[in-house]
């Protein structure tokens, strides 16, 4: 936990403490997975330090650290996919009608992190990301974005829809662009020029249906 904390600001110690942290716990070689945090109140075993073990071990490109753990998380962590709602989380074997988000942060984080990422937010800030391109309004979690990147040199902005819930499916939405000249851009929705939008507010409001789509907007 305390490697998580340092990684921005002491990056080697931090890597030190994990390496030795991964030692200890068995997340190196071939013995079992030890889990290194406790519940306070039952003594039993948590997963929160395995979690961010999961998330050290992709900032700092230990590949095969993080393959054990997966494999450990997959076999003890109740993962699920709610088929209704669209969304896979972790049940941690607690029994528990919704899915606890302390625990589950931290494993949604694991799958999203890249080697150095946590390090970068620190040291390598993207401060043009509040005067570029942005998309806001989106209907979740009726739908979700797979892909919101704007290349700078092309002045395109790609946006990718997912299929979006299974009783949402193919329902009228929208969504917002900001940051854009209104009156200088093209839109192409699946590879073919649409003109399924309005001017609100000096935004862009593109009209689409919930589905899996690809928006590309020349400005």
């Amino acid at each position: 936990m305390l490697a998580h904390e340092l990684v921005g600001q002491k990056n080697d110690e931090a890597k030190m403490l994990f390496k030795g942290a991964a030692q200890f716990l068995g997340w190196t070689g071939t013995e079992a997975v030890i889990e290194g945090t406790i519940d306070n109140t039952t003594l039993k075993p948590l997963p929160r330090g395995t979690s961010f073990g999961m998330i050290l071990a992709r900032e700092f490109g230990e590949d095969a650290i993080y393959a054990k753990l997966k494999a450990h998380a997959e076999e003890n962590y109740q993962p699920m996919w709610d088929e209704p709602t669209g969304e896979f989380t972790w049940g941690f074997g607690l029994d528990e009608p919704y899915p606890r988000g302390q625990l589950n942060g931290p494993m949604a984080t694991a799958e999203a992190i890249s080697r150095d990422a946590m390090w970068g937010i620190y040291n390598k800030p993207n401060l043009r990301k509040f005067i570029e391109p942005t998309v806001y309004g989106v209907d979740f979690p009726n739908i979700c974005l797979t892909q919101a990147t704007y290349d700078a040199e092309k002045s395109v902005l790609v946006i990718s829809t997912d299929r979006g819930l299974p009783a949402s499916s193919g329902h009228p939405t929208s969504f917002r662009i900001t940051n854009v000249n209104p009156r200088l851009f093209s839109l192409k929705v699946d590879g073919e020029l649409s003109e399924q939008y309005e001017i609100v507010n000096g935004d862009i409001e593109i009209s689409t249906t919930i589905g899996e789509h690809t928006f590309l907007i020349d400005l």
